[in-house]
């Protein structure tokens, strides 16, 4: 069970998902974190979101995508591409992607 990244929304099992994948910018290391869900600060929303760290080895991961944002609907992953726009300091670029 997922919840939307941006408005905190269940997304049952038999949802569609969407995502937004993300590189880390320079100097962000999470590889603690790899294979796990994670609260990721989000200064300009003053709050933490939900996002999954890519694990070492996996298609993902190779492809150069470091975490993945899951979303609810394409209206929130709007509001989420605005926000990691923002979030520069973090992230290095964003990609939407396909979960389901």
């Amino acid at each position: 069970m997922l919840r939307c990244a941006w408005c905190m929304k269940i997304i049952k099992n038999n949802q569609p998902v969407f995502g937004l994948s993300v590189k880390f910018a320079d100097g962000i290391d999470n590889t603690e974190s790899e294979g796990k869900i994670i609260q990721v600060g989000l200064s300009t929303r003053n709050t933490t979101v939900p996002m999954i760290v890519t694990a070492k080895g996996s298609e993902a991961k190779l492809q150069g995508t470091d975490g993945i944002f899951a979303i609810c609907s394409e209206k929130c992953g709007k509001k989420m591409r605005e926000t990691l726009t923002k979030e520069l300091a973090t992230f290095k670029e964003f990609h939407d992607i396909a979960l389901q």
